[in-house]
């Protein structure tokens, strides 16, 4: 059982269109490697770091994101990459948790069971996961910002 509601979010999709939910350190660290897999997530470019108060936490691309290679603020405020005309591409089951614990309402007002600062407290304990999944990545790609994940504030 699902809480996936598309019928009420095929005529809104806000939430798709302007943020892409954030994922649990659970799914990587249920792989074999969990830092490779955080890495090929990342170097797929359908996955990025993204930082709330300082912690890493990874989150499907947006559209900008993926094209231009970068994540900057504001470019989340544009569609993720597994958005289509048809609606999240991904099976329920796949998407981000912060997706798939979205309660969609019919007048948009969708409540979020699992949010962005849950999102962080998760993510900060495993900070050291982002470190060695950035390692595994090309150098280049480390050093020229490439790495999809912001500067500093």
């Amino acid at each position: 059982m699902t809480n996936e509601r598309p019928g009420l979010c095929a005529g809104c999709g806000e939430c798709c269109r302007t943020r892409p939910g954030a994922e649990d350190p659970a799914r990587f660290l249920s792989a074999p490697d969990p830092a490779s897999a955080l890495a090929q997530a990342l170097s797929s470019g359908d996955w990025v770091l993204a930082r709330l108060a300082g912690v890493r936490y990874a989150r499907p691309a947006t559209v900008v994101e993926r094209a231009t290679g970068t994540v900057h603020r504001g470019a989340e405020s544009a569609a993720c990459v597994f958005l289509d005309e048809a609606g999240c591409r991904l099976p329920f089951a796949d998407r981000p948790r912060m997706c798939r614990d979205l309660e969609p309402w019919a007048n948009g007002d969708c409540q979020a069971g699992w949010d962005l600062p849950q999102a962080a407290q998760a993510w900060s304990a495993r900070q050291g996961l982002v470190d060695e999944a950035l390692l595994h990545l090309e150098p280049a790609l480390a050093y020229d910002g490439r790495h999809r994940t912001p500067e500093s504030p």
